[in-house]
Protein backbone atom coordinates (compact mmCIF):
# COMPACT_ATOMS: atom_id res chain seq x y z
CA UNK A 1 0.00 0.00 0.00
CA UNK A 2 3.15 2.61 0.74
CA UNK A 3 4.38 1.58 -2.31
CA UNK A 4 1.37 2.17 -4.44
CA UNK A 5 1.12 5.49 -2.69
CA UNK A 6 4.73 6.78 -3.27
CA UNK A 7 4.19 5.79 -6.78
CA UNK A 8 0.53 7.95 -7.27
CA UNK A 9 3.01 10.83 -5.03
CA UNK A 10 5.57 10.52 -7.90
CA UNK A 11 3.55 10.30 -11.25
CA UNK A 12 1.94 13.42 -9.86
CA UNK A 13 4.74 15.52 -9.09
CA UNK A 14 6.31 14.60 -12.10
CA UNK A 15 2.77 15.58 -14.36
CA UNK A 16 2.90 18.66 -12.74
CA UNK A 17 6.36 19.96 -13.15
CA UNK A 18 6.23 19.06 -16.72
CA UNK A 19 4.62 21.77 -18.36
CA UNK A 20 6.24 24.70 -16.37
CA UNK A 21 9.74 22.80 -17.56
CA UNK A 22 8.49 22.64 -21.18
CA UNK A 23 7.13 26.69 -21.21
CA UNK A 24 10.11 27.45 -19.31
CA UNK A 25 12.07 26.15 -22.26
CA UNK A 26 9.96 27.45 -24.95
CA UNK A 27 10.26 31.43 -23.09
CA UNK A 28 14.36 30.89 -23.00
CA UNK A 29 14.17 29.59 -26.85
CA UNK A 30 12.15 32.87 -27.51
CA UNK A 31 14.29 34.78 -25.67
CA UNK A 32 17.45 34.00 -27.43
CA UNK A 33 15.58 34.02 -30.82
CA UNK A 34 14.83 37.46 -30.81
CA UNK A 35 18.33 38.21 -29.09
CA UNK A 36 19.71 36.60 -31.67
CA UNK A 37 17.90 39.14 -34.13
CA UNK A 38 18.48 42.44 -32.09
CA UNK A 39 21.90 41.64 -32.55
CA UNK A 40 22.38 42.47 -35.73
CA UNK A 41 19.92 45.09 -35.93
CA UNK A 42 21.71 46.93 -33.35
CA UNK A 43 24.99 45.71 -35.06
CA UNK A 44 23.55 48.10 -38.33
CA UNK A 45 22.82 50.64 -36.64
CA UNK A 46 26.46 51.26 -35.24
CA UNK A 47 27.61 50.19 -39.01
CA UNK A 48 27.58 53.84 -40.50
CA UNK A 49 30.94 55.54 -39.43
CA UNK A 50 30.97 59.12 -37.44
CA UNK A 51 32.43 60.73 -40.61
CA UNK A 52 29.75 60.02 -42.81
CA UNK A 53 27.29 60.86 -40.17
CA UNK A 54 28.80 64.30 -39.63
CA UNK A 55 29.10 64.83 -43.44
CA UNK A 56 25.16 63.85 -44.11
CA UNK A 57 24.46 66.58 -41.03
CA UNK A 58 26.61 69.19 -43.03
CA UNK A 59 24.98 68.59 -45.76
CA UNK A 60 20.67 69.18 -44.27
CA UNK A 61 22.35 72.51 -42.98
CA UNK A 62 23.55 73.53 -46.19
CA UNK A 63 20.51 72.65 -47.78
CA UNK A 64 18.36 73.94 -45.27
CA UNK A 65 20.24 77.24 -44.92
CA UNK A 66 19.66 78.03 -49.08
CA UNK A 67 16.65 79.29 -50.81
CA UNK A 68 15.77 80.72 -54.52
CA UNK A 69 12.85 83.46 -55.39
CA UNK A 70 11.38 85.34 -58.11
CA UNK A 71 11.12 88.98 -58.53
CA UNK A 72 9.50 91.28 -60.47
CA UNK A 73 7.85 94.83 -60.95
CA UNK A 74 8.53 98.15 -62.57
CA UNK A 75 11.67 100.48 -63.14
CA UNK A 76 11.89 104.13 -63.40
CA UNK A 77 14.04 106.51 -65.32
CA UNK A 78 14.04 104.39 -67.73
CA UNK A 79 10.80 103.04 -67.59
CA UNK A 80 11.13 98.92 -67.36
CA UNK A 81 9.69 95.97 -66.58
CA UNK A 82 11.58 94.44 -64.71
CA UNK A 83 11.91 90.40 -63.73
CA UNK A 84 14.54 88.30 -62.18
CA UNK A 85 15.41 85.30 -59.85
CA UNK A 86 17.99 85.18 -57.02
CA UNK A 87 19.39 82.65 -54.71
CA UNK A 88 19.48 83.41 -50.73
CA UNK A 89 22.50 81.99 -48.46
CA UNK A 90 21.61 82.87 -45.05
CA UNK A 91 22.45 83.44 -42.06
CA UNK A 92 25.59 84.43 -43.23
CA UNK A 93 28.13 85.36 -40.23
CA UNK A 94 25.57 86.46 -38.24
CA UNK A 95 21.54 85.22 -38.04
CA UNK A 96 20.26 88.62 -39.26
CA UNK A 97 22.46 88.69 -42.34
CA UNK A 98 21.92 87.25 -45.82
CA UNK A 99 23.82 86.52 -49.15
CA UNK A 100 21.49 87.09 -52.08
CA UNK A 101 23.00 86.85 -55.42
CA UNK A 102 20.77 87.24 -58.04
CA UNK A 103 20.33 88.32 -62.07
CA UNK A 104 17.38 90.91 -63.61
CA UNK A 105 16.21 91.65 -67.43
CA UNK A 106 14.41 94.68 -68.01
CA UNK A 107 12.53 95.52 -70.95
CA UNK A 108 11.41 99.11 -72.36
CA UNK A 109 10.27 100.84 -75.49
CA UNK A 110 14.12 101.98 -75.58
CA UNK A 111 16.11 100.43 -73.27
CA UNK A 112 17.06 96.52 -72.65
CA UNK A 113 18.89 95.60 -69.29
CA UNK A 114 20.65 92.79 -67.78
CA UNK A 115 22.11 92.80 -64.75
CA UNK A 116 24.26 90.67 -62.06
CA UNK A 117 23.11 91.60 -58.23
CA UNK A 118 25.26 90.47 -55.30
CA UNK A 119 23.41 91.88 -52.31
CA UNK A 120 23.90 91.68 -48.98
CA UNK A 121 20.92 92.14 -47.08
CA UNK A 122 20.24 92.89 -43.03
CA UNK A 123 16.88 92.05 -41.37
CA UNK A 124 16.22 94.63 -39.07
CA UNK A 125 15.88 93.53 -34.93
CA UNK A 126 12.48 94.29 -33.57
CA UNK A 127 10.62 94.28 -36.46
CA UNK A 128 6.70 94.23 -36.78
CA UNK A 129 6.69 90.17 -36.86
CA UNK A 130 3.11 90.48 -34.55
CA UNK A 131 1.61 91.86 -38.41
CA UNK A 132 3.99 89.41 -40.68
CA UNK A 133 6.03 91.80 -42.21
CA UNK A 134 9.83 92.25 -41.57
CA UNK A 135 11.90 94.97 -42.27
CA UNK A 136 15.40 94.84 -44.00
CA UNK A 137 17.90 96.69 -45.60
CA UNK A 138 20.92 96.22 -48.01
CA UNK A 139 23.56 96.76 -50.55
CA UNK A 140 25.92 94.85 -52.70
CA UNK A 141 27.45 95.80 -56.17
CA UNK A 142 25.74 95.45 -59.60
CA UNK A 143 27.01 94.54 -62.98
CA UNK A 144 24.93 95.72 -66.04
CA UNK A 145 24.75 95.62 -69.54
CA UNK A 146 22.29 97.95 -70.78
CA UNK A 147 21.28 98.36 -74.92
CA UNK A 148 19.24 101.42 -75.86
CA UNK A 149 18.34 101.72 -79.59
CA UNK A 150 15.42 103.01 -81.77
CA UNK A 151 14.65 103.47 -85.42
CA UNK A 152 13.06 106.23 -87.21
CA UNK A 153 11.95 107.05 -90.79
CA UNK A 154 13.94 110.41 -92.40
CA UNK A 155 11.76 112.78 -95.05
CA UNK A 156 13.58 111.46 -97.59
CA UNK A 157 12.37 107.92 -97.39
CA UNK A 158 15.67 106.54 -95.46
CA UNK A 159 15.39 104.69 -92.35
CA UNK A 160 17.30 105.77 -89.17
CA UNK A 161 18.91 103.14 -86.70
CA UNK A 162 20.44 104.57 -83.39
CA UNK A 163 21.64 101.93 -81.02
CA UNK A 164 23.98 102.58 -77.98
CA UNK A 165 25.27 99.51 -75.80
CA UNK A 166 27.10 100.30 -72.34
CA UNK A 167 28.61 97.85 -69.62
CA UNK A 168 28.53 99.60 -66.45
CA UNK A 169 29.12 98.69 -62.56
CA UNK A 170 27.20 100.26 -59.69
CA UNK A 171 26.29 100.35 -56.27
CA UNK A 172 22.66 98.90 -55.33
CA UNK A 173 20.78 100.39 -52.09
CA UNK A 174 17.74 98.42 -51.09
CA UNK A 175 15.06 98.64 -48.32
CA UNK A 176 12.03 96.15 -48.59
CA UNK A 177 9.91 94.19 -46.19
CA UNK A 178 9.19 90.34 -46.39
CA UNK A 179 6.72 87.78 -44.17
CA UNK A 180 7.17 84.45 -42.83
CA UNK A 181 5.57 82.79 -45.98
CA UNK A 182 8.13 84.24 -48.49
CA UNK A 183 6.38 87.01 -49.74
CA UNK A 184 8.59 90.37 -50.24
CA UNK A 185 8.07 93.92 -51.41
CA UNK A 186 11.10 95.55 -51.81
CA UNK A 187 12.85 99.09 -53.29
CA UNK A 188 16.18 98.58 -54.73
CA UNK A 189 18.06 101.95 -56.42
CA UNK A 190 21.32 101.64 -58.34
CA UNK A 191 23.99 104.59 -58.03
CA UNK A 192 27.31 104.85 -60.12
CA UNK A 193 26.23 102.22 -62.82
CA UNK A 194 23.00 102.71 -65.14
CA UNK A 195 21.34 104.86 -62.79
CA UNK A 196 17.25 102.64 -61.86
CA UNK A 197 15.16 103.01 -59.17
CA UNK A 198 12.88 99.55 -59.19
CA UNK A 199 9.74 98.70 -57.66
CA UNK A 200 9.67 95.14 -56.73
CA UNK A 201 7.76 92.50 -55.23
CA UNK A 202 8.64 88.77 -55.08
CA UNK A 203 8.63 85.29 -53.51
CA UNK A 204 10.90 83.61 -51.72
CA UNK A 205 10.26 79.31 -51.93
Amino acid sequence: MKKLSLIFVVCLATSLMFPYAASAQQASGQASRSEGFSAPAAGQQTNVPREVQQAEDAVERAVRRFRIGVEGGVGLDPELIMFGAHGAFAPIFHRNVEFRPGVEFGVGELTTLFGVNLDVLYTLPGGSRGMGWVPYVGTGPNFSLSHRGFEADEDDGSRFDFGDTDFEGGFNFIAGARKQNGMFLEMKATAYGVSNIRLLAGFNF
